[in-house]
């Protein structure tokens, strides 16, 4: 058993592996993908100390490198690899080389026992089939908010001495209407919903705001892209129902 990262090759059986996979979940809690965690325990050997930190020296180099392949073998069967170029972020190194076991028999002296966490996701199929023209959608949400009634508006009026005086200021009064939303897309932006259609004609079109918020990034990878947007509307009586 062979275990490979990116340019670097460990010893035939100097590792065991253990292999987790947890969901990868939008808000709502669908599960659009998988992260697989890898628990890769070794032992380096050597004749002296001197070339155990040699062999020590080049294992923490080869896993300062992010975003590298990885690869299992058995003989010439493939057990288990990852393809960075295949993953969503790359390929992680959570927890590069530590040697937790430094007072164990043995330790520095001809052997070295070490532990390393890597990780890569993957997206299921309905997410990675998404495009830059239609990406995948993680999360979604939009609302409308109402102010007024068309009804009367009044005012206060000050007086010289005792309690403002009420005093109606129109029979009637404007109403608006809010429309925001927000959508959170893989791997690229989409396009903000538009004005409802039974409101579209009530737009203040010079109050239309449309915000692109900064990507999420992953493992120097921009994953996650938010798009915001709000409308606003105003009439002279109640808003039309939606149809």
């Amino acid at each position: 058993m062979i275990l490979s990262y990116g340019n670097y090759t460990h010893d035939e059986y100097e590792v065991t592996v253990n292999i987790t996979m947890r969901g990868l979940e939008n808000p709502t809690g669908y599960v659009y993908g998988v992260v697989e965690t890898w628990q890769i325990t070794g032992i380096l050997q050597a004749d002296s100390l001197a070339a155990l930190l040699v062999k020590q020296a080049a294992l923490q180099a080869a896993y300062q490198l992010q975003d590298q392949n990885v690869l299992w073998t058995s003989g010439s069967s493939v057990v288990y690899q990852i393809q960075a170029g295949q993953t969503l972020y790359g390929v992680r190194v959570v927890s590069p080389p530590s040697f937790a076991q430094g007072a164990a028999p043995g330790e520095l002296v001809n052997r070295r026992q070490y532990q390393i966490t890597l990780e890569a996701a993957y997206l299921f199929d309905l997410a990675a089939t998404g495009t830059a023209l239609a990406p995948y959608t993680l999360n979604y949400e939009q609302s409308l908010s109402f102010t007024g009634n068309g009804g009367p508006s009044f005012g206060h009026l000050p007086t010289l001495t005792g309690l403002h005086q009420k005093q109606i200021l129109t029979e009637t009064s404007l109403v608006t209407c809010q429309q925001t939303g927000s959508r959170t897309t893989l791997n690229a932006y989409t396009a903000p919903d538009p004005p409802l259609v039974y409101l579209a004609d009530y737009e203040k079109t010079d109050r239309r705001n449309i915000r692109y918020g900064s990507p999420r990034r992953i493992n120097n990878y921009d994953i996650e892209y938010p798009v915001f947007w709000t409308y606003t509307f105003e009439r002279n009586q109640p808003f039309p129902s939606a149809t």
